[in-house]
């Protein structure tokens, strides 16, 4: 961990922050005299000489928000400073200064960040509540848990090793609550692909396509069981980003593997997801590898170039001399195509420049998000070499397939594109015909949609 990088503010002298002291007690009382039931002034308990930097602003953003979910409709006024020596925020409330001293109390005990909140409860008079007036124990000390005020008089431990700890701390709390947003926007993806319907030759909630071996619930149940790893995998690019990317591919296989175990035990042994768990998987290290901080919209070009990145190493078994055979090699082998690799290896380029416009074009014109990934899929299944396509029917049919759907694509509207995708789908049925490697990237372009909305 780059501690220089993480304390990116200025460093500030003492008597700096004993000036804001001043400043911030002649504010409260000014606030207090004009009536208020009790007043919070919230800050946070940073160490060492800088008090403001990137990290310690969203962690005070997370207090504050934390504030206002408890406290909303109760903020009869609120100011915020933003500054060198810190961020502060005030806040008036119609309740008593006792009940508000006690879940005050409670989110710096319990919250994921609350032992770096300073929440003081001030009652009219201007006197802070003392934790020891409602019996609660002392704020412990953030190394040792023992009572911070004696650590602190004492001065038990170095200044570097708790500077060390408080970033760690706003590190892990951001990296994981952005791995919790990737992975349910991961999982949301895999939901709403499978529930899509119609789907010609696929798996929906009206039928289960040309696949005898699954039904919706397997989809669920594959789609439950991969929550966490699509979560490690954000974790793995978080981590381990700076690598070169030979090496992040690697860990990030590495969890493929222990994701696809998992699914085969939710699914008794039937494979609904390996693709996406490859092609997902990567998706979701990348987003960690920039560091999206899943509050924003994920800067989708940054993440493209990345999965690029890691994706090309993909392609390296393809040459290898030592390559297992499997269907994808056999194909790369047979007519050059690439597969899911090829398409991470690029980017994703069928789901950023087919499926995610289309998406974003449907939904535009008023179409709901099913309707959407229907005619979505088409445009999927007429511009991908698809190899499931290819496994099932030969690459002559599988050619004509795709002629089939852009002509199918071209007198599509929005009043009839239910039907032409029904009678699409009772043709793939009849002929044991699925598009699986296009339904996985209708699902990469749910999951971009979804990052960008």
């Amino acid at each position: 961990m780059d501690i220089e990088a993480i304390y990116d503010g200025i460093p500030i002298t003492p008597q700096a922050i004993l000036d804001r002291r001043t400043r911030r007690a002649a504010r409260q009382r000014e606030l207090l005299d004009t009536g208020c039931s009790c007043l919070i002034s919230f800050s946070l308990n940073i160490p060492g000489a800088v008090k403001q930097f990137t990290m310690a602003r969203r962690g005070f953003d997370e207090g504050l928000l934390a504030l206002h979910q408890e406290f909303a409709s109760h903020i009869t006024q609120e100011e915020r400073i933003d500054g060198d020596t810190g961020s502060e925020a005030l806040l008036c409330l119609d309740l008593p200064p006792e009940q508000v001293k006690r879940t005050a109390a409670a989110m710096e005990e319990y919250h994921p960040l609350g032992r770096l909140f300073d929440l003081d409860v001030l009652d009219p008079s201007g006197t802070a509540l003392s934790r020891t007036q409602f019996d609660l124990s002392p704020r412990r000390c953030l190394l040792c848990g023992q009572n911070a005020k004696i650590c602190a008089r004492s001065q038990s431990h170095s200044p570097d090793a708790v500077q060390l700890y408080v970033a760690q701390m706003l590190e892990r709390y951001f990296r994981d609550k952005a791995a919790d947003t990737c992975a349910a926007c991961a999982t949301r993806a895999l939901l709403y692909e499978v529930s899509t319907t119609p789907k010609p030759g696929l798996v929906d909630r009206a039928n289960s396509g040309s696949h005898r071996d699954m039904d919706f619930f397997t989809f669920l149940d594959s789609s439950a069981a991969l929550v966490p790893w699509f979560r490690e995998m954000f974790c793995v690019g978080w981590d381990y980003g700076g690598m070169p990317a030979a090496q992040l591919f690697q860990r990030l296989r590495f969890t493929g593997t222990l994701a696809e175990r998992a699914m085969l035990a939710a699914t008794g042994g039937i494979n609904t997801h390996k693709g996406l768990i490859f092609s997902l998987g990567l998706l979701c290290g990348a987003l960690g590898t920039v560091r999206w901080d899943g509050t924003h919209p994920a800067p989708l070009e940054q993440v493209r170039i990345t999965c690029r990145k890691i994706g090309q190493c993909a392609l390296k078994d393809y040459i290898a001399a030592d390559s297992s055979a499997t269907r994808g090699l056999d194909f790369f082998k047979l007519y050059r195509i690439s597969g899911a690799r090829g398409e991470a290896a690029q980017g994703f380029p069928c789901a950023f420049d087919v499926g995610l416009p289309v998406l974003r074009h449907w939904t535009r014109e008023g179409l709901s998000l099913n309707d959407a990934s229907a005619v979505a899929l088409l445009a999927l299944i007429a511009h991908v070499k698809d190899t499931n396509m290819i496994h099932r029917g030969g690459l002559k049919m599988a050619r004509w397939h795709q002629i089939q759907a852009q002509e199918t694509l071209n007198r599509l509207n929005r009043h009839n594109f239910r039907s032409q995708l029904e009678e699409l789908d009772r043709q793939y049925i009849k002929n044991n015909l699925s598009p699986g490697g296009c339904a996985d990237l209708l699902a990469i372009s749910l999951m971009l949609f979804f990052l960008e909305n």
